[in-house]
């Protein structure tokens, strides 16, 4: 890598990462990169997305979660366990963690991470961190790429 001003940051490829983590005795999440419940999905995503929005429910904003089917926001299971009992009520599986943006499928029990999520996670990230987008990985080749 360059010193050099301007010079772009080397890719870094999620086996690469994986393996550094391993390597070093750490514990990696490693998401799904497809799950059958994407299919289950909406089309479309809500214009904002709010990640300061509390609980419905119990009005609680410490560790929201955004149901990507219907985008209701409930709190998680560590607080007050809602977002877990909305899927219990509508199996609505996917969620997507306003704290670090991960999503959760119940279905599955697992973390997913498609480009199709994309789109709401970079609205997200948007709210999140005043307006900046967030890296989109290559889902072809594992390298992240600016957008």
């Amino acid at each position: 890598m360059s010193d050099q001003p301007g010079t772009s940051r080397p890719s870094i490829t999620t086996d690469e990462t994986l393996a550094a983590l391993m390597a070093g005795g750490g514990f990696a999440v490693y998401p799904l990169c497809w799950c059958p419940h994407l299919e289950q999905l909406p089309p479309n995503v809500p214009e904002n997305v709010i990640t300061t929005a509390s609980c419905t429910q119990c009005g609680d904003t410490k560790e929201n979660w955004l149901c990507l089917h219907c985008f209701n926001t409930s709190c998680s299971r560590y607080i007050g366990e809602h977002q877990l009992a909305h899927f219990n009520e509508t199996q609505h599986a996917m969620a997507l963690s306003y704290s670090d943006l991960s999503v959760w499928c119940y279905q599955c029990d697992n973390y997913v991470d498609n480009e199709v999520l994309y789109v709401v996670k970079n609205k997200a990230h948007m709210d999140k961190f005043d307006g900046e987008t967030m890296l989109k990985p290559d889902y072809g080749d594992g390298r992240l790429e600016m957008v």
